[in-house]
């Protein structure tokens, strides 16, 4: 089992917010615009109970055992799991609660602890006097962050404290590669740099492809990219294949050289007849040896009728809107 690997993936999640000042709760809005799946509550009693229909579906699975790990020893392959591009409900699910500790109806920490049983970041906002009762809801385990609300820096703790809330939420949902199949990916070095790539691209979803060994990339209009991690590996099986396959020598010459990334998507590697290629110029990983990465702007993901991207599923949400 020591070569299963968690793959990268990332997608819109909810926040809720809770807080009895719906003024206060109207400045969050404008600070964590996020996707529009957010949502805010004035009352304790209401989050809780938004709260309790999410818990069944958000306990922990893990795809390594039981049945699932059964029925995949029985098919094979190269990677383990549900896809999360099948599950439409993936983008109401709660990455995190963020509380007020003061409210009429019960304290923040009296809410968290009846919420316990949800998997997300719990996060407590809280006075200046309130500091006391964070530090010890944070040693019993109730919260895992505090924000004090008169502390300056509150806008970049508390985004800062939601970023990495949902990127720990999402990762949860990846793929597991095994057979060393796209170790690559799951590098922190690796990943950073897919991160930092989707902060400049404004891209809002991401998922790691078994088939083609590739991550799939859509912004919020649903526009795809193909991001590629190669390392000394992977750069030595794609140059054979294309020897193999009676490729281009100037494309395996280039590829040795580093000097372009191409693109086969949908597919894996290079395949005869191929005559429209994209080429990237790849970019090394710093501190990875021999590792370079690439992302290229595709027309058509080729997705299969039930894989759904955040785009598709915000249109039908709106469309359903409209019947009523």
């Amino acid at each position: 089992m020591s070569s299963i690997v968690r793959q990268p993936v990332y997608h819109p999640v909810s926040v809720v917010f809770l807080d009895d000042s719906a003024d206060f709760l109207y400045a969050l809005r404008g600070l964590f615009p996020g996707a529009g799946t957010d949502r805010y509550f004035t009352s304790a009693h209401e989050a809780l109970a938004f709260v309790a229909s999410h818990e069944a579906r958000q306990r922990a699975r893990n795809p390594a055992s039981g049945p699932a790990w059964s029925e995949f020893e029985k098919k094979g392959g190269n990677a383990l799991g549900e896809d999360v591009m099948a599950d439409t409900a993936r983008f109401e699910d709660i990455a995190a609660l963020v509380v007020d500790y003061e409210m009429p109806a019960m304290t923040g920490i009296e809410f968290l602890a009846a919420a316990r049983d949800l998997a997300c970041t719990r996060i407590l906002l809280t006075a200046t006097a309130d500091e006391s009762h964070a530090v010890e809801a944070f040693n019993a385990g109730l919260i895992d962050f505090y924000v004090k609300k008169t502390d300056p820096a509150m806008t970049r703790k508390l985004r800062g404290a939601i970023d990495d809330a949902k990127r720990k939420f999402c990762a949860r949902r990846g793929h597991i590669g095994v057979h060393g199949v796209g170790a690559v990916y799951a590098n922190r070095r690796a990943a950073d740099v897919l991160h930092e790539l989707a902060q400049r691209e404004r891209i809002v979803e991401y998922y790691w492809r078994p088939e083609q060994n590739a991550v799939l990339t859509f912004d919020a209009e649903g526009n795809a990219g193909v991001f590629l991690a190669w390392d000394s590996r992977d750069w030595a099986a794609q140059c054979d294949v294309v020897t193999d396959e009676g490729g281009p020598a100037a494309l395996r010459e280039a590829m040795a050289a580093r000097r372009v990334m191409p693109v086969y998507w949908p597919h894996e590697a290079y395949r005869p007849g191929m005559s429209q290629l994209a080429f990237a110029t790849p970019q090394p990983v710093p501190g990875l040896d021999d590792t370079h990465t690439s992302w290229t702007r595709i027309d058509d993901a080729r997705l299969a009728p039930e894989l759904t991207t955040f785009a598709a599923w915000r249109a039908a949400q709106g469309a359903n809107r409209s019947r009523f």
